[in-house]
């Protein structure tokens, strides 16, 4: 007679057997209320919550970062075993949301999705406590240790919500799950999930990828990741993935190798949630063969036949390279992980680690700013008023939080912050704990992409706590291959020098896609001429011109008019416009834009975009002429950066105008967070 687990497997599930391990960790977690499982990426772990949601009842709350997964998931799970889910997360319409909340409280939901930094909000905190939860899923659990790679203050939160939560369901059970946890990392998690009464039981599986073919290719520069990636896709079968560090590169990755006749597409956090839709359900239908993506994708999408991953710039940890290589492969059937190294890359990673990590001043320049504040801020208030990067005020607000020194309140629906408590000593060592971590793990990864010698596969096993790793025998290192001829960048590296810099359109006041000539970044000698000349003469230099006509000709049509945004810097805005405008033989209406109030300093001097945003918000006004041409109007500026000017002067048009907008540009910058000036 069949025990009611393999009866609901091949039932509910359609499955045959268990993968090793898979029962006995089910069964730990019915009889123990509190599991940690550290299985490899691919391993079939969300069963572990989607089978026994069947036998406990009630709601299966998971707590994931994963969104691109969780989507997949929800449809899987709804179209494929016919189990109610649903999610409630900021890629999704308030609509959408609302809809998940009534059904969750009309009992109609069995597993519910949602994100950590939903229960940052007070409101959003009480309702879920309100559910009939019995089982609480944490997955990548790493990201709660101050010893993980990925440590994550929004995960804070969901401690204190397991713990309140028990209170409330006696009976609940908590399971834990990650891909990526040392000996460290297990022993901190465990620590934090378990109470007296209730240990946390520890389920681990060897990490090895037997399919995954593991090799690092060396590279010198943007054109030569170009050329090779053009390379490894006509000789690599099947789809995958290409995971680049910046969402910059994804849409260079992206539009390259479309150009050279592959379907590929880019995605990151800039995209809106119903561009992610159709890129992840277009690349489940095979529309697209590749995604270059950044890790918005999280650990990318339900797709088991992924034949190849590809780095086209080195990840900040060997846990998280570990993790990504992962996706590959999970049919079980030989898959490549492919990482192009070049030294230079590791200023990126840098960055990220020091933009991250705050400093004892700015946990001073938040409480400060909040405690002189006339009433209760918001969120966006601290990060204007302070001017710190974006991820550094929700780290410190978030660790506030957690020692009590500020407390948050709902005030109509929004959330604002308080002074609770002054005059204690701020405990800040878990930062100087991440800063050694994230140090730790970069160069560990910096160190499998250099060396030779040992085996790939066993130095991504150690580092994970999997101690009993032995060579793989099929890496490039153990199979002793010779690295790949470099391939001719010459190609790319022209196509980079003529590219144009895709301006992405925004829904809000309905502005279309346009572009800029330069990329900052590259630091191209006409962008640096540019840069240096604007603000001294009025003369038009014909190069530039001459790259701006030629890229006009791509605008869409028909054209009504050229719209200059006010400027009181760019000294030869007018002979450019005019340019243009006789070019495409168009008028230009050049006072349509005026500043009513003019802003109190340049974009350039401060220091984050919710700063920029305030800078010019409602300050711009639209002087109407008699009447205005019909077709595009070209909003025309010298560069764009936070596109927060852009916005504002769609903001006047759209008080009285339809017509369609599209941005030009001559260059694009990338504004420094927390510091002025752009990168």
């Amino acid at each position: 007679m069949k025990d009611p687990f393999h009866t609901l497997l091949q039932e509910k599930f359609g499955m045959s057997a268990f993968r090793p391990g898979q029962l006995e960790a089910m069964q730990a977690l019915l009889e123990r209320n509190r599991l940690l499982c550290i299985q490899p990426t691919g391993y079939g772990k969300s069963l572990l919550y989607q089978l026994p949601s069947c036998f406990l009842g009630g709601v299966t709350l998971v707590i994931s970062p994963l969104l691109a997964l969780i989507r997949d998931q929800i449809d899987q799970l709804t179209h494929r075993f016919h189990i109610a889910a649903a999610s409630i997360n900021s890629d999704q319409t308030e609509e959408e949301n609302a809809l998940a909340r009534m059904k969750v409280l009309a009992g109609e939901i069995q597993i519910l999705f949602t994100s950590p930094e939903q229960l940052d909000h007070i409101d959003r905190f009480e309702f879920l406590l309100k559910l009939p939860i019995t089982l609480l899923v944490i997955d990548e659990a790493h990201c709660i240790s101050t010893w993980g790679h990925d440590f994550r203050p929004s995960y804070r939160h969901i401690l204190q919500f397991s713990q309140t939560l028990k209170k409330v369901h006696s009976k609940l059970k908590i399971l834990g799950l990650t891909a990526t946890a040392d000996e460290r990392v297990e022993k901190d998690i465990a620590g934090q999930l378990s109470s007296a009464q209730e240990p946390v039981h520890i389920w681990r599986e060897k990490m090895d990828r037997p399919n995954i073919h593991l090799s690092v290719l060396p590279v010198e520069g943007t054109a030569d990741k170009l050329a090779l990636c053009q390379f490894l896709l006509s000789k690599l079968p099947g789809h995958g993935l290409i995971y680049c560090a910046t969402r910059e590169n994804t849409e260079i990755v992206a539009e390259y190798l479309q150009k050279q006749g592959f379907p590929t597409i880019a995605y990151h956090a800039g995209l809106d949630p119903e561009e992610k839709r159709k890129i992840q359900t277009g690349f489940s239908q095979n529309t697209y063969r590749t995604i270059a993506a950044t890790t918005a994708l999280g650990m990318g999408i339900d797709k088991k036949d992924l034949r190849f991953i590809i780095h086209f710039d080195i990840p900040g940890s060997i846990t998280a390279y570990y993790q990504e290589v992962g996706r590959s492969g999970r049919d079980g059937l030989k898959a490549e992980g492919i990482l192009l190294y070049d030294k230079a890359d590791r200023k990126v990673q840098d960055y990220f680690i020091d933009s991250a990590l705050p400093t004892e001043e700015d946990f001073q320049t938040v409480l400060s700013t909040v405690r002189l504040a006339v009433e209760p801020p918001n969120l966006t208030y601290v990060k204007r008023l302070t001017g710190l990067h974006p991820t550094r005020v929700a780290i410190v607000m978030a660790e506030l939080i957690e020692q009590q020194f500020l407390k948050k309140e709902s005030v109509r629906g929004t959330q604002v912050y308080q002074i609770n408590r002054q005059g204690q000593p701020l405990d800040l060592s878990r930062y100087s704990t991440q800063h050694l971590v994230k140090s730790e793990e970069l160069n560990k990864m910096i160190s499998y992409a250099e060396q030779r010698v040992d085996c790939r596969m066993e130095l991504l096993r150690r580092a994970l706590g999997d101690f009993a790793a032995t060579a793989c025998g099929r890496c490039d290192v153990c199979q002793k291959e010779r690295p790949l001829a470099a391939a001719d960048p010459c190609d790319a590296q022209r196509w980079l020098s003529m590219r144009a810099v895709p301006i992405a359109g925004a829904k809000t006041d309905r502005i279309s896609s346009g572009f800029s000539l330069f990329d900052s970044k590259l630091r191209a000698p006409l962008f640096l001429r540019f840069m240096r000349e604007r603000t001294v003469t009025e003369e038009v230099d014909p190069e530039i011109l001459s790259l701006l006509l030629k890229q006009a000709a791509s605008l869409a049509r028909p054209i009504g008019a050229i719209v200059p945004l006010p400027s009181n810097t760019w000294k030869a805005r007018a002979g450019f416009a005019r340019a243009l405008s006789e070019h495409l033989n168009i008028p230009i209406l050049s006072d349509l834009l005026i500043w009513q109030i003019v802003p109190e300093k340049r974009q350039g001097e401060l220091l984050n975009n919710d700063q920029r945003h305030h800078n010019v918000h409602g300050k711009m006004r639209a002087c109407l002429p008699a009447s205005v041409p019909l077709g595009v109007l070209i909003l025309f500026d010298d560069y764009i950066g936070s596109g927060a000017t852009i916005k504002e002067a769609a903001r006047c048009l759209r008080k009285t105008l339809e017509h369609p907008l599209v941005p030009l540009t001559v260059a694009a910058v990338k504004w420094r967070l927390g510091k002025p000036g752009f990168i």
